[in-house]
């Protein structure tokens, strides 16, 4: 019983601490200078929202976090309708329970081939990850041969999603890709991050420099949508893609985490989606 006690104890005060902690660097980052997020009384009154909204992220990730593991060892990828193909990634020290409710949102739309991609954060490294998410692509692709794909990730998992789209050729060009507070040219606090690919992800850091000298544009439409409080990718300018042809669209003031739960957030990208496919 103690133990139990103490298990659960620990639980709540994860997200409190983490919740804390985060916005405690976003305000160092953030709240004494002019930047692109307001100053002041506003500034504070926005961060709080992000903080309450960091809370509640945090407390559901811990109760469906083991969900994730289900679905990695279940999931098989089949085509269940007619229609487009989205591939969902999430980001780092995530797993495919992040989409639980984004998945609810883009069913109810009307989607039904909804693919969930996992990977791990611990001993690997950017280009590893990749080369899975790659194959993991190329694999649901060969399922749905002539169906649009759009690639939508969360912080690692649109870095991901983007850098394949930049690299992909002919038929194998994604129909677009959309991104979620991802890190474009990577984060401050990355160097907290334990593991090579949390490192790794430093911003104007290495990987980041091979990254844009490879990076040729996009053959595909690209939306990143960005918290104006985002409390892991900091600073603000690292949510940019560096070229020119990215929709940017802006969300109330939500978590890094957060932005994973919020509807609103959820019926931008079906609105663009939908956009996107009557123009076919």
């Amino acid at each position: 019983m103690t133990i139990f006690l103490l298990l659960v104890f620990f639980l709540l005060l994860l997200p409190i601490w983490a919740s804390l902690t985060t916005y405690s660097f976003f305000w160092y980052e953030n709240g004494w200078k002019n930047g692109r997020t307001p100053e002041g009384e506003k500034l504070a009154e926005m961060a709080f929202r992000g903080f309450l909204s960091s809370l509640a992220s945090l407390a559901f990730i811990t109760l469906t976090y083991p969900l994730g593991f289900i679905n990695k060892n279940r999931f098989k990828p089949q085509v269940l309708a007619p229609g487009p193909v989205f591939i969902l990634t999430h980001g780092l020290f995530h797993n495919a329970s992040g989409w639980l409710l984004f998945s609810k949102h883009l069913r109810k739309a009307g989607f039904k081939n909804i693919f969930l991609m996992n990977y791990g954060s611990f001993s690997t490294s950017f280009e590893n990850t990749y080369e899975k998410f790659e194959k993991f692509v190329l694999d649901v692709s060969s399922r749905a041969p002539g169906r649009p794909i759009y690639l939508i990730g969360h912080s690692l998992g649109g870095l991901l999603s983007r850098v394949y789209a930049e690299r992909a050729r002919g038929e194998n060009i994604p129909a677009a890709v959309i991104t979620l507070g991802s890190p474009h040219q990577g984060a401050k606090l990355a160097a907290l991050a334990p593991g090579k690919l949390g490192s790794s992800l430093i911003y104007h850091g290495p990987l980041f420099e091979r990254i844009e000298s490879e990076a040729t544009g996009l053959a595909c439409p690209g939306l990143a949508l960005i918290s104006p409080v985002d409390n892991m990718v900091m600073p603000f300018e690292a949510h940019m893609v560096p070229y020119e042809g990215w929709v940017y669209s802006q969300t109330s003031p939500l978590s890094h985490t957060a932005m994973l739960y919020s509807k609103p957030v959820a019926q931008t990208v079906i609105e663009f989606v939908k956009t996107l496919e009557n123009r076919r």
